[in-house]
């Protein structure tokens, strides 16, 4: 009978499997452990079967238990976490938990072999390459038997492969001798340090225009261009611009990269002023780089430079709001104005009072809505090109009908901690169906209207001074213009103002 050493399962300095590793070094983003599944085993004493193993530990080599055995050990690693991924130092290492001869030195191996399934004694996958290790180590048993898988994990990827398996084993002179046989944790190990470059950039912009089939237009001095890159390993990355004349690929200029952030980055990079022409199509690309690998670049994305304002003053009539000096509408009801290019192919779209319109064609017209904010008021629209350049301003001139609401006191004093009954009529504005009123300290309140759009409300005065402040607005959302007026204890008249 061999005698034989074992280890107790309470290692002194075991290693956990899918544990956190030291921060990675500068040349790689990131540093990780990947673990097998358990392991299988062969057994030339049943030549035709594949061992699960007991969970706790497998056999390698030789072995004598109730007849003779000899052993295999297989483990395999899932490999499509890491595809695309550059290798710095893959690592595999065993845990032993027993030897059947402690005065014989130590003769495991580990080989790459094909896809391990079910493997047998008897159909055994073929093995390909003895791995470098694990070197001499003092003790009988050891918690770290210690391979070189970096040439392994760094072939298998390259050649497309999903996973990679290993064998432990007893070389053919030892195989079959129990002296030299041994159990290991039945769990092989795998330390990764290893690095994925940045995702293809997205969200690229212009300026702040998102990029499209069609050239950006932009009037930027310099040009500045964005985009977001996200690393798969979270590192810190930065990134890099290559521009060029659209047809001239040849003629390129590197920008970059910029001060590098944890993914995932916002990059942000100013284009080379001497290098830029106005009128002219350029392309661009953008890449990430996380400090040793440079990702892909996606789809380039193109832009003119066009700093040139346009010149003409555009056009805008009405028809709610006419010209002529007659009063229409009422203050805070909207009409449609209609703003015209005259034919201006630069101008594409028109800022104005009430916001930015596209025109229905390059030199063409738009219309705008705007309600008027006092009885004189203006609409203006400044004609707008591709690459946001203002033009010189059309005005149009808007007498409206004033629409403050009526607002009456059925008090002649009024009197601190005294309640006070508010009436307030619709005046000139329309289809008013609430009012809203702030008494100083109220805040804002609504009040709901009756049919013929008149609302009453009590208020109790806290103040001596206080400033009242109503709007009558409809069921559109249409706001009239304020009443607004102090209100000072035992001085305010029964009637504090006229209804339009």
């Amino acid at each position: 009978m061999i005698s034989f050493v074992r280890r107790s399962a309470m290692l002194g300095a075991a290693v956990v499997a899918f544990s956190a590793l030291p921060a990675a070094t500068p040349a790689l983003a990131t540093s990780e452990t990947a673990a097998s599944a358990p392991g299988v085993h062969s057994d030339v004493s049943a030549p035709a079967k594949t061992f699960t193993g007991n969970g706790k530990d497998v056999p390698v080599g030789a072995w004598t238990d109730r007849g003779f055995h000899a052993s295999k050990a297989y483990f395999t690693f899932d490999l499509r976490p890491y595809r695309g991924a550059t290798i710095g130092y893959a690592e595999a290492y065993a845990t032993e938990t027993a030897a059947n001869n402690c005065a014989k030195p130590r003769a495991t191996e580990l080989w790459v072999t094909d896809e391990a399934t079910a493997p047998t004694w008897l159909r055994q996958p073929k093995e390909r390459a003895k791995l470098p290790g694990p070197g001499a180590l003092g003790d009988c048993l050891w918690n770290r038997v210690e391979w070189d898988a970096t040439r392994a994990i760094t072939d298998a990827l390259a050649a497309g492969k999903d996973s990679v398996s290993f064998v432990l084993r007893m070389p053919d002179n030892r195989q079959f001798d129990p002296a030299y046989g041994r159990r290991v944790e039945n769990r092989l190990h795998l330390y990764l340090d290893y690095n994925r470059p940045p995702a293809v950039p997205t969200d690229l912009r212009v300026g702040l225009k998102p990029c499209g089939a069609d050239p950006v237009y932009t009037a930027d001095d310099p040009v500045e261009v964005t985009g977001l890159i996200r690393d798969p390993d979270q590192s810190s990355v930065s990134g890099r611009v290559t521009v060029w004349p659209a047809g001239e690929p040849a003629n390129r200029r590197e920008v970059g990269p910029d001060s590098a952030t944890p993914s995932p980055h916002g990059a942000r990079l100013a284009l080379p002023a001497d290098f830029i022409t106005e009128g002219r199509v350029y392309q661009w690309t953008m890449q990430g780089v996380d400090g040793a690998l440079t990702g892909p670049a996606g789809a380039p994305c193109s832009f003119v430079v066009d700093r040139v304002r346009p010149v003409t003053e555009p056009v805008v009539t009405s028809a709610d709001y006419p010209p002529g000096g007659e009063r229409h509408g009422a203050v805070g009801i909207p009409g449609t104005f209609t703003i015209d290019a005259k034919g201006d192919q630069d101008i594409v779209g028109f800022s104005t009072s009430s916001g930015y319109v596209a025109a229905d064609r390059p030199g063409g017209v738009a219309t705008a809505r705007y309600a008027p904010k006092r009885e004189f008021d203006t609409f203006s629209a400044w004609g707008v090109d591709k690459a946001g350049n203002i033009g010189p301003a059309g005005s149009y001139g808007i007498v409206a009908t004033p629409s403050q609401p009526g607002v009456t006191f059925d008090a002649q004093e009024v009197a601190v901690g005294k309640p006070l009954r508010l009436d307030f009529t619709p005046g000139a504005m329309p289809g008013v169906v609430e009012y809203v009123y702030d008494f100083g300290w109220t805040g804002e309140v609504v009040v709901p209207a009756g049919p013929d759009g008149k609302a009453t409300t009590t208020v109790i005065p806290r103040e001596p001074w206080t400033y009242l402040v109503v709007s009558g607005r409809t069921r559109e959302g249409w706001t009239s213009e304020r009443w607004e007026g102090p209100v000072e204890e035992k001085t305010a008249p029964a009637v504090t103002t006229r209804s339009p």
